[in-house]
């Protein structure tokens, strides 16, 4: 059902990985509901899962944005800028450890992982919404997928728990 409560927002989703991502159900909500969506993908791999999804979603831009690196997250911005010129919402789904230090404990994360994790999962909100709020002149929404999602879908993952934490703490 296609209804126009959004029609005429514009907005960046981050974190879609694949259909059963949870960014990718809040794009297909937001779609549905008439928002102009733009995704962001973190490398080659990713954005060649994408191109279906976008199609699916009627997806205006698909960007490169990996969120460690800072001059990539502004030239996202300034795609964005050229194209839309305002941006209305923000949906930031990203979180990331090393896949080598996923099973085991917590206590035996290390510093480099916990950092990376940190920045990626946790800091990645705050440099997407520094910029996204340049474009919100006229107020605008940040969403931020905090903990008890990974807590609830990842029992297995304990450093996104505690890193995804901290989100709540925003």
């Amino acid at each position: 059902m296609t209804t126009s409560l959004l029609q005429g927002k514009k907005g960046l989703i981050t974190g879609i990985i694949n259909k059963r991502s949870i960014a990718c159900g809040i794009a297909k909500a937001l779609s549905e509901h008439g928002a102009e969506l733009a995704i962001t993908y973190q490398n080659e791999i990713i954005k060649e899962k994408l191109s279906p999804i976008a199609d699916e979603l009627n997806v205006e831009l698909i960007l490169h944005c990996d969120v460690s690196n800072e001059k990539i997250i502004d030239n996202a911005f300034e795609i964005i800028e050229k194209k839309w010129g305002t941006l209305d919402f923000l949906v930031h789904a990203i979180a990331f450890s090393d896949k080598n230090e996923l099973d085991g404990k917590y206590v035996n994360t290390s510093l480099n992982n916990f950092l990376n994790a940190m920045h990626i999962s946790c800091y990645s909100f705050t440099a997407l919404a520094q910029r996204a709020e340049r474009m919100m002149s006229g107020g605008g929404n940040l969403l931020t997928l905090s903990y008890y999602g990974a807590e609830k879908l990842c029992q297995i993952i304990t450093l996104w728990v505690y890193v995804k934490q901290h989100l709540k703490q925003v």
